[in-house]
């Protein structure tokens, strides 16, 4: 697929923005340790920016080899501060909470439990025991395996989890825990795509056949909104997003009469089709690296669907007037069921998903084709405050059908990669702000088109695609504090 130079140069700016991000990602690393926070300054924790008072049955605290101290809302905060100075060595003291008794404990001598049912701070869920015989007393209580400290060293992950930005995560944060983020994304497609062999601009494409009325030039898609995330239990998230779409598609109109061709502008605005998506996680094992989800969803159709219908000489009866990519709703409810897989290895972390969406017929006789997706993730996480990763995607799409008719030139084959940056910028307000950005292409089309036998002579009714599509988002994330969890005070 060729790109013309205003594509690359486009391109290129998303990329080198992107780039330009990285040097300042370890800006949260070199903060000022603070020994004790102001009396008026609520405490949080460096790593994940939790109110540590929320969490005084696991807090953790790193004593620095001059004495100056960092206080962490768990044991996996404390330990990615360890991990991150070199390990214990570099310390003067590294100390965790005993569940139990609320005392603090050596952590390099402590017990673990990881795994189990509880989940009072983060993933994965270390609980901190002073002996082994304590420790394999609350597992058996509450399932999980009780580990040593080097044994959890050796397991630690930068990041609990990662979020890929066009798939989904098989990992359902702890109970409580809520995500928001205003997001923005474009797209643009400008070329004529006929099967996977044909790929020319419209104008190109409309010059070429003098029996073409028409061809598309472009299509550009302004998308903002507000997502929400949120995990119902330690198993059940639910997302809601709030989209607004901006459309603009220009195509190649040939007057006959004249022989001229001109530009043809189409524009559409407005609220989209609202999704809501359940994640339920069937099943992970101890350590919070292996996550086996459902992922069940449906859409509410707020968006706005063109029904005028106009008469068409060459399929001999109406048809929806309006180009099926510039409707802004899908008039109709529709249903998704996927399975979602996740997985680490230490410092990266893959996602896998495949999903199945369901596009009923709307009350205007139309329907949109099913959906097939599928996507994979790769994301590496250096520290805690960045991720950088490559994520591909594929959808297979039926064709539309009018009134039960299929309508020849929808539906087909879409590939595309993206590369992604998440940077963890902020802490503040008890949870974090990130910084998150895509920029991709189509790699691979494949799409229906319809050979027509004109007035005039043969032509062809085509789709678009080629382009590029870029997305930013600005995430805010917190856990107002563990639920149903006895708290100790004054220790």
């Amino acid at each position: 697929m060729a790109l013309t130079k205003k594509q690359l140069t486009h391109l290129l700016m998303i990329v080198f923005c992107q780039l330009l991000l990285i040097p300042f990602a370890t800006v949260a690393q070199d903060a000022v340790v603070v020994e004790e926070a102001r009396e008026d300054e609520r405490p949080s924790c460096r790593v994940c920016g939790m109110w540590i008072d929320q969490y005084e049955r696991t807090a953790g605290t790193v004593i620095y080899q001059d004495g100056s101290k960092e206080f962490t809302c768990g044991v996996a905060c404390a330990l990615r501060e360890v991990d991150e100075v070199g390990g214990p060595g570099e310390l003067e003291a590294f100390l965790v909470r005993d569940w139990n008794t609320g005392e603090d404990i050596d952590g390099v001598t402590a017990h673990y439990v990881i795994g189990s049912d509880l989940i009072p701070d983060m993933m994965p869920n270390y609980i901190a025991f002073e002996t082994r015989r304590e420790a394999e007393a609350f597992a058996a209580e509450h399932g999980g395996e009780v580990i040593t400290f080097q044994t959890a060293m050796e397991d630690l992950s930068p990041r609990g989890n990662t979020v890929p930005f066009r798939i989904r995560t098989a990992v359902t944060p702890p109970q409580g825990v809520i995500g928001t983020a205003p997001i923005y994304g474009y797209l643009r497609r400008d070329r004529v795509k006929v099967g996977s062999n044909i790929s020319q601009s419209g104008t190109n494409f409309i010059r070429s056949n003098p029996a073409q009325p028409a061809a598309p030039e472009s299509i550009q898609v302004n998308k903002a909104g507000w997502v929400l995330n949120y995990s119902l239990t330690d198993r059940l998230a639910v997302f809601l997003n709030i989209p607004w779409f901006d459309k603009r598609l220009e195509r190649q109109v040939r007057d006959f009469r004249t022989g001229t061709i001109r530009m043809d502008v189409r524009h559409s605005s407005g609220i989209g089709d609202i999704p809501i998506e359940f994640r339920y996680n069937l099943w992970r094992n101890d350590f919070a690296d292996k996550f086996f989800t459902i992922l069940l969803g449906t859409s509410l159709p707020t968006g706005y669907f063109d029904n005028r219908r106009v008469f068409n000489p060459i399929a001999g009866r109406e048809i929806i007037d309006a180009p099926p990519s510039m409707h802004i709703g899908k008039g109709t409810a529709t249903f998704k069921g996927g399975l979602l897989y996740s997985e680490r290895w230490k410092d990266f972390w893959m996602h896998l998903n495949a999903i199945y969406q369901v596009n009923p017929e709307n009350s205007d006789d139309y329907a949109f084709g099913d959906q097939l997706l599928g996507g994979i993730a790769l994301h590496y996480t250096p520290n805690y405050d960045l991720l950088v990763g490559i994520e591909a995607d594929a959808a297979y799409a039926q064709k539309n059908e009018d009134r039960g008719i299929p309508v020849d030139n929808t539906g087909g084959v879409r590939s595309n990669v993206a590369f992604v940056l998440d940077w963890r910028f902020l802490n503040a307000f008890g949870g974090n702000f990130k910084l998150r950005s895509s920029v991709g292409l189509p790699v691979y089309e494949d799409l229906n088109f319809n050979p027509v036998r004109g007035p005039r002579g043969p032509f062809t009714q085509a789709q678009l695609g080629g382009g590029f599509f870029a997305n930013l988002a600005i995430s805010f994330s917190i856990r107002p504090g563990p639920a149903g969890l006895q708290e100790i005070h004054d220790h």
